[in-house]
């Protein structure tokens, strides 16, 4: 094995799947990709109360550097373990990012949490983890909860 994709949400299960991931690149002595998916603000609502292209821009820039931020974080965890790491932010629906940067990146294995942020959230969009495990081009370990 040779790259490890472990896509996060910054939610407490994304934690544990990246500590998994972190242990099993180390045991594999494999390259770790950390992969952030920033979803892009739609406004929805009542239009008259809806905020101007300029101010959707800036909430979208906020978005970005706090993920940012929060990315590096995490992987500086991680690189204190000495695992050879590498982090990506990319725009764009979850699934799509994850299934499009394991192919690009002939992963061997993903590894996620089994749910984000909430559970209403995957009941709503379908749930990011199903979608990888219906379409992965490769093994994919699911990292449960911590109980």
């Amino acid at each position: 094995m040779k790259t490890l994709l472990a896509p996060i949400d910054f939610s407490a299960v994304s934690g544990n799947s990246l500590e998994t991931a972190s242990t099993l690149a180390q045991a594999l002595d494999a390259h770790l990709v950390v992969l952030h998916a920033l979803q892009p603000i739609a406004p929805v609502g009542d239009p008259m109360m809806m905020p101007d292209m300029a101010q959707i821009g800036e909430m979208q820039k906020n978005a970005e550097r706090e993920a940012r931020t929060q990315l590096t974080r995490a992987c500086e965890k991680i690189s204190a373990h000495g695992v050879t790491i590498e982090s990506q932010l990319l725009d764009g629906p979850a699934s799509a990012v994850i299934l499009d940067r394991a192919r690009a990146l002939s992963a061997d294995l993903i590894i996620m949490g089994s749910h984000g942020h909430t559970s209403l959230h995957d009941l709503l969009l379908g749930g990011t983890t199903h979608a990888v495990l219906k379409k992965a081009p490769c093994p994919v370990v699911i990292v449960p909860a911590k109980k």
